[in-house]
């Protein structure tokens, strides 16, 4: 266990630096080189799609639920195939109408019409909302594993609230031209998809063949298990097939038409290249973070953690084998997934409401 001081100190060292990679980024840009715009931070910038129901979640399905999580990143990885037309004509479109939000690309296929732009905005802002609190929720959680006092929890999570605001006004919603592109707030994010991407393989490696013997040691012994089901697919798994393939066609249409989404692959968008090579290193990002997904899932479970509390196993594991500073790792990771969430789903949603409802408000009191 961690005090909670020490986790406050940590955080708060992480956010400093994430300030750090924005600023630098920003300044190198000024500086005429554009750090964002290579395929490689594009492609990892998508990666906010995964957020800490990825970190965390991903493996509690897979212990309660079996594969079913995988329909989650099945969904992008077939939507992938079509992004060399699809995305790339949504792209074209939003740059040659200086289009900023999915609202609006989508108002503007109606005749821009304001009233179905406000009714995107308004579902995007009561669904996604929640899913923000989630995030805050999460980091709470696993701060109060670490420290082992709940009542601290909250405090932390007014302060990352706080901070995180003030990260996406400054380097999100500052500019007064919202056509621009935010090379900080791109590279800080791309820069998280890293971190998480890092924490997470080495948890997975740490159990798979710290505590196992590898991948075929974890599913022999998970076979003669009483939650052998969890390893099937069809009639006998735990998963319909109505679920596998709604989950799927959802998905799908998230990593096209998510706020945040639309926000790093259009909006953010400088070339067409990017998409090209994005094609085939956004599906091997989703790969690389949930290959370690079933052995954490079922390592877990074979070491008598409980299935209860499989959302944590990814940092209740290293802190039961006495390694805590690899737990501290994992927070470290989900910190990043679902801060970037946060701080991305804040700008885009912002800039929604700033298009469908506050700036029509004041032209018609100009008008009166």
């Amino acid at each position: 266990m961690f005090s909670p001081t020490f986790l406050f100190s940590i955080i708060f060292a992480y956010l400093v630096l994430l300030f750090l990679v924005a600023l630098f980024a920003e300044r190198m840009e000024r500086k005429g080189s554009n750090l964002v715009s290579n395929p490689y931070v594009y492609s990892l910038s998508l990666a906010v799609y995964c957020t800490s129901w990825t970190f965390y979640g991903s493996v509690g399905k897979a212990a309660n639920a079996g594969l079913s999580f995988l329909t989650i990143y099945l969904g992008p990885t077939l939507m992938v195939a079509l992004w060399w037309i699809v995305l790339r004509k949504i792209v074209y479109i939003c740059k040659e109408n200086r289009i900023t939000t999915i609202s609006d690309f989508i108002a503007t296929r109606y005749g821009n019409s304001l009233f179905l732009s406000a009714l995107v905005t308004l579902v995007a802002v009561i669904g996604i909302t929640p899913y923000l609190g989630l995030q805050l929720k999460a980091i709470m959680q696993t701060f109060s594993i670490l420290t082992g006092q709940p009542g601290g929890s909250h405090f932390a999570g007014w302060i990352i609230a706080i901070v995180l605001g003030v990260f996406a006004v400054f380097f999100g919603a500052r500019r007064i031209d919202v056509s621009e592109r935010h090379s900080g707030l791109v590279f800080a994010i791309a820069f998280e998809s890293a971190i998480k991407l890092i924490a997470f393989i080495s948890v997975g490696i740490f159990v798979t063949y710290g505590l196992f013997n590898g991948f075929d040691d974890i599913f022999e012994k998970f076979k003669v298990t009483e939650h052998a089901a969890n390893m099937l697919i069809g009639e006998e798994s735990n998963v319909s097939f109505m679920e596998w393939t709604s989950l799927t066609f959802l998905s799908m249409m998230a990593i096209m038409f998510l706020p945040r989404q639309f926000q790093v692959m259009v909006v953010e968008n400088s070339s067409d290249d990017h998409i090209k090579k994005a094609m085939w290193l956004f599906p091997l990002y989703l790969f690389l973070i949930n290959i370690f997904v079933l052995p954490i899932a079922y390592g877990g479970l074979l070491l008598g953690e409980p299935q209860q509390n499989a959302d944590y196993f990814v940092l209740s594991i290293p802190l039961n084998k006495g390694i805590p500073m690899l737990a501290l790792f994992a927070f470290i990771g989900g910190f990043s997934a679902a801060t970037a969430m946060i701080i991305v789903s804040s700008v885009a949603l912002s800039t929604m409401v700033m298009n469908s409802f506050v700036m029509p408000a004041i032209w018609r009191m100009k008008a009166m």
